[in-house]
């Protein structure tokens, strides 16, 4: 009888880790993301106001697709760093899970194929960024011919360059952006 106990909550034990959702992928930024535009900033707050700022003003977006590059890049590093990094253990888990809807959504109209890794997507578009900002067409299709990207480069960089509001995203990332500081407010406490 205690022999078969044991074998059942082993089996019960067991089949709850099967059932346990994989940890979302995770990618970082490269330091130089943003060059030397946000010296001195902490670079998961550049990230956050670039993807908050990109999805909340998609007219301002169009015809940059570098800096859209940099949006959706800086979006799917912070969906999985929100959701797995210990510094972000405070924020609402309403706010991450739709970080990580929002990144879905957008990789889907990006034509990005589902499982593909955060940093395959960060490198991709950072590079294709880079390569923009140095007047480099053909490196950043080269950057945009990367695993997991399904439409050819040429339909990708012109979709960055005219990318459709995302509201989800915009939702999102304004979220998410309240609880960066300390004490989940937008700006610090300074009293």
């Amino acid at each position: 009888m205690h022999r078969w106990l044991i074998l059942s909550l082993t089996a019960i034990a067991l089949a709850g880790c099967a059932l346990e959702t994989p940890a979302p992928s995770t990618g970082r930024l490269p330091a130089d993301t943003f060059a030397a535009s946000i010296i001195g900033e902490d670079p998961a707050i550049a990230a956050t106001n670039a993807a908050t700022y990109a999805f909340a003003h998609p007219d301002a977006m169009i015809g940059h697709p570098a800096r859209m590059a940099i949006a959706i890049a800086s979006l799917d590093a912070m969906a999985g760093q929100f959701a797995t990094g210990a510094r972000w253990a405070g924020m609402n888990t309403l706010a991450k899970q739709e970080m990580l809807q929002a990144r879905s959504r957008v990789r889907r109209i990006l034509g990005i194929a589902p499982g593909t890794a955060s940093q395959t997507v960060i490198d991709a578009l950072v590079g294709a960024a880079r390569q923009l900002r140095r007047n480099n067409r053909p490196g950043a299709l080269t950057a945009l011919a990367s695993p997991g990207f399904t439409r050819p480069p040429a339909e990708t960089l012109a979709l960055l360059g005219h990318f459709p509001a995302v509201p989800l995203a915009n939702h999102a990332t304004s979220f998410a952006s309240q609880y960066l500081y300390p004490g989940g407010g937008t700006f610090p406490n300074f009293k």
